[in-house]
């Protein structure tokens, strides 16, 4: 039961993370410096967890250059998107959409291997698709409802391919691969800051918010590592679906993001797809590794 706990650790830490978002974005923070400061904070972490420094000597040993880069773009616009998802769409409804990545995956999964869809998948799907059209019924307006919607969509498909491509590195520790894929998208993202046209340096408080909102997103990936190392990722993945709860949660109370009975049925149905196909996959994969 106590390593539960780590899971649901990095549950919380990574809702706090992100319900701090619209925080941020009332200070008019650009969201090139707060993902900067995030990046740039995990990586900082992940120096100190290895006690390593950053190797390029590593990453040519083992052939890893191609990986990494990719990683680290896909790291990078996956964050992207869902930030500027959170402008369009609360962010607890921007967390549940994100969270329909276990359906991406085990669909460009089931493409590559060309494994035919039974009907529990498909009505997994259309339960999931149904979701998210009544996700998509707001007073904000269709249209910019639509668009946080296709943007959080977009951030699940880049978290799907990093689900599908990190195998590629498994000769490295967990933390190494944080370490290799979060300094491009930190130097990246700086580089953005300085060159955009309306460049200003942001309040103290902001940049203060910006570093807590960065520090629990690597307590969060920590708690993650430490829960997926000894309770085992199936279950880890099954409790991470507290995440978009408590981002709900935290949205109401301190935003007083509310949802309409025809969004929360969509969030359960979501809900249930996402979890229906993610044990279904992790049951095919424990199958083919026996």
């Amino acid at each position: 039961m106590f390593v539960v706990r780590f899971a649901l650790l990095s549950s919380l830490f990574y809702a706090l993370n992100v319900s701090m978002i619209p925080l941020i974005y009332s200070f008019e923070v650009s969201v090139f410096l707060f993902l900067f400061i995030r990046f740039g904070t995990t990586f900082c972490s992940s120096i100190f967890l290895t006690k390593s420094l950053f190797s390029f000597k590593k990453i040519k040993q083992q052939r890893l250059g191609l990986w990494v880069l990719l990683l680290s773009l896909l790291f990078a616009v996956q964050s992207w998107l869902y930030v500027e998802a959170v402008k369009y769409m609360s962010v607890g409804l921007a967390s549940v959409v994100l969270f329909t990545y276990p359906l991406l995956t085990y669909l460009i999964v089931s493409i590559t291997k060309k494994r035919s869809l039974d009907l529990t998948t498909i009505l997994m799907f259309l339960i999931a698709i149904a979701g998210i059209a009544a996700i998509s019924q707001s007073d904000e307006g269709f249209y910019t409802m639509a668009i946080g919607i296709i943007l959080a969509l977009l951030s699940a498909l880049s978290y799907s391919l990093i689900l599908i491509i990190t195998p590629k590195m498994s000769s490295l520790r967990n933390w190494e691969i944080v370490k290799f894929t979060t300094l491009i998208p930190a130097i990246g993202f700086l580089i953005l800051f300085v060159s955009e046209t309306s460049f200003y340096w942001p309040q103290k408080e902001a940049l203060l918010l910006c570093l807590i909102s960065g520090t629990l997103f690597a307590i969060g990936m920590m708690f993650y590592h430490i829960s997926v190392k000894k309770y085992g990722p199936v279950r880890t993945a099954n409790i991470g679906y507290t995440e978009p709860l408590l981002v709900l949660i935290f949205g109401f109370i301190a935003y007083l993001d509310t949802i309409t009975i025809i969004q929360g049925i969509g969030v359960i149905m979501v809900a249930l797809a996402s979890i229906t196909i993610e044990k279904r996959q992790l049951i095919q994969n424990n199958t083919a590794g026996e």
